[in-house]
């Protein structure tokens, strides 16, 4: 559906679309990371895994952060 000239588009704020992308990084590394390590888990593993999966979402918000600074200038 195209919205017609007259109606002005709707925008999701950057900070719910940053929010979104790095709650989906991290979920999706996290999964992968766990179902990766060999089965019977440790603390560590756990802890291993939760920190590369934060690592990844706080380098999605970075790059998006960069990338929408960038494209406004």
């Amino acid at each position: 559906m195209v919205p017609k000239p007259d109606e002005p588009r709707r925008r999701v704020p950057r900070p719910a679309v940053l929010l979104a992308s790095a709650c989906l990084a991290f979920a999706i590394l996290a999964v992968a990371l766990v179902q990766v390590l060999p089965p019977r888990h440790s603390k560590a593993d756990y802890l291993i895994v939760g920190t590369l999966a934060t690592l990844a979402a706080l380098i999605t918000i970075f790059a998006g952060l960069l990338l929408s600074r960038r494209s406004r200038h």
